[in-house]
């Protein structure tokens, strides 16, 4: 946790350089890297940002599927 941490920080200025929107956003990635950090943990990948970067990938699929999923359920099948 404590690299995540790390990486978090080395993005700030990265992030404060965003629109407030994107810096919303922004900060959800890391919400999902944190969500998901203990199976982060379990790659064991030399460069701590990888792991990061697949947990939020997996968030965001997640969010996808089940966007997909409700459009399906509710008969809309644009996706």
């Amino acid at each position: 946790m404590q690299t995540l941490q790390a990486e978090e920080e080395a993005w700030k200025l990265f992030r404060r350089a965003l629109r407030k929107e994107d810096q919303e956003a922004f900060d959800a990635l890391w919400r999902f890297a944190r969500y998901h950090a203990a199976p982060a943990s379990m790659a064991s990948r030399p460069m701590p940002f990888e792991a990061a970067v697949m947990a939020m990938l997996v968030a965001v699929e997640r969010q996808v599927i089940d966007m997909r999923r409700e459009k399906e359920e509710d008969g809309r099948v644009d996706l």
